[in-house]
């Protein structure tokens, strides 16, 4: 469970950072093929990992249900909802975007009750509740749902339900072949929908976008490592309210980068977050030492 929350944090990290330079990235081409480029690049990244292990044995010998849950992570995971989140992110900003995507939490553990039969503690609730209001306080102004946050929001319940579904399949299969069937087979939709609409046609890679490209890619690579290697150990609603620590980061290098000055109301959302990811931690300990010690117990 710790390492779980290890890795849990080390993705938090990395989407903060995530949200950030994507906010920027996104804006200097058109958000579907941005994302088909920028996952491909991360599909490159994840195959070379899965040759550096001498894994592709592990993709013999699945059944046809496996297959058909690993192309139905790829449709709701690793296609529609990155057209979604980064037509919504060019659109309404990083700030906006990264509250809404926190709150991805909330729904996360309803499926998980629903499909996993995962109990909704509510001491990880309460916390997930103290971040949410924190990424709340960091947005500068009034939240006004716009079409962008509809279809930011829109991402964040898919990948609410592609987290739960990925952790059911995991208990069979290894992380790495959940990583890269998602990211195959959601490029592989994107594709098809731009084949489709005839922008496939139209796709010029502009060499000013291609370190930003790169970039992108090689941060998207880390997070799915580090949130796959979490959800594999952690219950989805504690995994992905660790995941909403993210905001703090976002907000960071608004202002570091960008010259933002931090309000008092932003000044309490920090707070409230480092709250929330304390008492998580703090819980998540609680709950080893009590399960070990019932262990013992029964011993």
């Amino acid at each position: 469970m710790n390492k779980g929350a290890v890795f849990a944090v080390l993705a938090a990290i990395i989407s903060g950072i995530s949200v950030f330079i994507n906010g920027i990235a996104v804006k200097l081409s058109d958000p579907i093929i941005y994302t088909l480029m920028k996952n491909s690049g991360a599909l490159v990244f994840l195959v070379a990992i899965v040759l550096l292990f001498n894994e592709w044995n592990k993709f013999r010998g699945l059944s046809w249900k496996q297959w058909s849950y690993l192309v139905l992570i790829g449709i709701i995971g690793g296609s529609i909802p990155f057209a979604m989140f980064f037509t919504g992110l060019s659109m309404s900003g990083a700030a906006a975007s990264s509250f809404i995507f926190r709150s991805l939490f909330i729904f996360a553990g309803v499926f998980g009750y629903l499909i996993l039969k995962e109990n909704i503690r509510k001491e990880y609730l309460f916390a997930g509740l103290l971040i949410l209001l924190g990424n709340l306080l960091l947005i500068p102004g009034e939240l006004a749902f716009e079409t962008g946050h509809l279809l930011v929001f829109g991402a964040t319940v898919l990948w609410a339900l592609e987290y739960t579904v990925s952790r059911k399949v995991m208990k069979g299969l290894h992380p790495r072949t959940v990583m890269v069937s998602r990211m195959l087979f959601g490029s592989l939709v994107l594709l098809g929908y731009l084949g489709a609409t005839g922008a496939l046609t139209e796709v010029a890679i502009d060499t000013s976008i291609l370190l930003w490209l790169a970039l992108t890619s090689l941060i998207l690579t880390g997070f799915v490592v580090c949130w796959y290697m979490a959800l594999k150990r952690l219950p989805v609603l504690q995994a992905t309210t660790i995941l909403a620590t993210g905001g703090i980061v976002t907000a960071l290098l608004n202002l570091v980068f960008l010259g933002k000055a931090v309000t008092l109301a932003e000044a309490s959302g920090l707070v409230f977050i480092l709250l929330g990811a304390v008492l998580m931690v703090a819980f998540t300990n609680i709950m080893k030492l009590f399960s070990v010690k019932m262990v013992k117990w029964t011993e």
